[in-house]
């Protein structure tokens, strides 16, 4: 049997961390992602108020907002089961951009509640997809012994970002840049976040779901 290639020391101390070595930059680009998310948390709902939204219209958004994440939580898994989780997180990021940028580009200018709906509420599908079809694919690829410590690290990049990272990105942006402008530099941490673990990750477990598996018989 041949001895297996020497580990770089970056690469030992991943490991030595309960990090899947392999999975590193999903959880930076989780990371990331989830600071991009929860960059409106704190100042969201009263902007939308200031802008003449009514206050229980903007309480509705959110309650659309949590159904469709509740839901995409829901299919986050069945889906990673049968397309793989890196095509989960694609159209997790997918959603989440293209909505977003309904939201901002549409919606906000033009004060239209119905886009709002659309654009807000159903990117509330987007966030979901991408972190929990990343928790499948750590569950899929993490050693036994290590699988709670990588789940806790998939929890600190998670709750890091929204709303700790978040809130904090945002109280330093919305001073320079505005409020309006700090929601469309959430969207460039997003992106980054996202294409950081969808390219920079070479596992190909996370494209292993059963539609695969059948295909590939």
């Amino acid at each position: 049997m041949k001895n297996p290639l020497p580990r770089s020391p970056i690469t030992r101390a991943i490991t030595r961390l309960g990090i899947p070595p392999t999975l590193a930059w999903g959880y930076l680009g989780l990371l990331l992602f989830m600071i991009g998310d929860g960059v409106e948390s704190g100042y969201l709902s009263p902007y939308l108020i200031d802008r003449g939204i009514p206050e229980p219209r903007v309480a509705l958004l959110f309650t659309v907002y949590g159904v469709a994440a509740g839901v995409a939580a829901w299919l986050s898994g069945v889906l990673s089961e049968l397309w793989g989780p890196r095509r989960v997180m694609w159209t997790g990021l997918a959603i989440w951009g293209a909505f977003q940028v309904v939201f901002l580009a549409a919606a906000v200018p033009l004060g239209s509640y119905p886009l709002m709906m659309l654009g807000y509420g159903l990117r509330g599908l987007g966030y979901p997809l991408f972190a929990y079809g990343f928790l499948v694919w750590i569950a899929g690829v993490a050693p036994r012994a290590r699988l709670g410590t990588a789940m806790g690290w998939f929890w600190f990049a998670f709750t890091g970002g929204l709303p700790t990272l978040g809130s904090l990105v945002a109280s330093g942006l919305i001073p320079h840049i505005g409020a309006y402008a700090t929601l469309w530099a959430a969207l460039v941490l997003v992106a980054a976040g996202g294409l950081i673990a969808l390219l920079l990750v070479r596992d190909d477990r996370g494209g292993s779901g059963r539609a695969a598996r059948a295909t590939a018989r």
